[in-house]
C-alpha cells in the first residue's frame, strides 16, 4: 500500500511559478526515479489489459498512486484545480511540464533582456552595480540558463559609464582579454541551441 502521509517535497520546493521549475523538474524526475515509478511518466509501463492478471493489476495501480502521490505532493495547493481532472501520472506531469515550459522560456528571455538593458546608475558604486549583474546572472542559472563569465564581462563593461572609458580601452587591449575573447567565441559555436 502507498503510504500516502509520506511528503516529498517541503513547501518551499514545491513548483509555485516559473522562477524553480528547472529545481523543480531535476528534483521530480530524481524523485520518481529513487522510487522506482519514473516509467510510468515516461510511459515505459502500460495499464494492464482487463483479462491480466490481478497482481499485475495492483502493481500497477500502486505504481501509478505514487507516481500521481509525488507529483501532487510537488506541487503548491493552487496548482491542483488545473490537474483535478487528469486521471493518470503521465496526464498530469505532462500538463505541469507544458504550462512551465513555456513559462520558464519567458522567464529566462526576461531575465537575459534585464541583463542586455542594465546600466550602472548615476552614483552607484561599482560594487553594487556588479552585485546586480552578478544576481541576474545566478538568477538565469536557477532556471537552467548558462552564462560564460566573459560573457558578462563583456556586458559589464559595456556598460559602464563614459568615465571608465580608460579602463574599458585598457581592457580591451590586453592580450588575455583577447585570448578570452577566442574562448567564449568557440565555446559559443559548441553550445547547443
Amino acid at each position: 500500500m502507498v503510504n500516502l502521509s509520506t511528503s516529498y517535497f517541503k513547501d518551499a520546493e514545491k513548483l509555485g511559478d516559473s522562477s524553480n521549475f528547472a529545481a523543480w523538474n531535476i528534483r521530480m524526475e530524481v524523485t520518481l526515479d529513487e522510487n522506482d515509478v519514473l516509467e510510468y511518466v515516461e510511459v515505459k509501463v502500460f495499464e494492464p489489459l482487463e483479462n491480466a492478471l490481478a497482481t499485475s493489476k495492483a502493481k500497477y495501480k500502486k505504481g501509478e498512486i505514487k507516481a500521481k502521490k509525488i507529483i501532487i505532493d510537488s506541487l503548491k495547493y493552487y496548482f491542483l484545480t488545473y490537474i483535478r481532472k487528469l486521471k493518470n501520472s503521465k496526464d498530469i506531469y505532462d500538463k505541469v511540464v507544458d504550462m512551465y515550459e513555456f513559462n520558464n522560456w519567458n522567464h529566462i528571455l526576461s531575465l537575459k533582456n534585464q541583463i542586455k538593458d542594465i546600466k550602472m546608475n548615476k552614483g552607484e558604486i561599482v560594487q553594487s552595480y556588479f552585485m546586480r549583474l552578478s544576481q541576474l546572472k545566478d538568477q538565469l542559472l536557477t532556471v537552467g540558463e548558462y552564462m560564460f563569465d566573459i560573457e558578462l564581462v563583456l556586458i559589464t563593461l559595456q556598460c559602464l559609464p563614459p568615465i571608465w572609458e580608460t579602463y574599458i580601452t585598457t581592457i580591451r587591449n590586453n592580450d588575455k582579454f583577447h585570448n578570452l575573447m577566442s574562448s567564449l567565441e568557440s565555446a559559443l559555436k559548441k553550445r547547443p541551441r
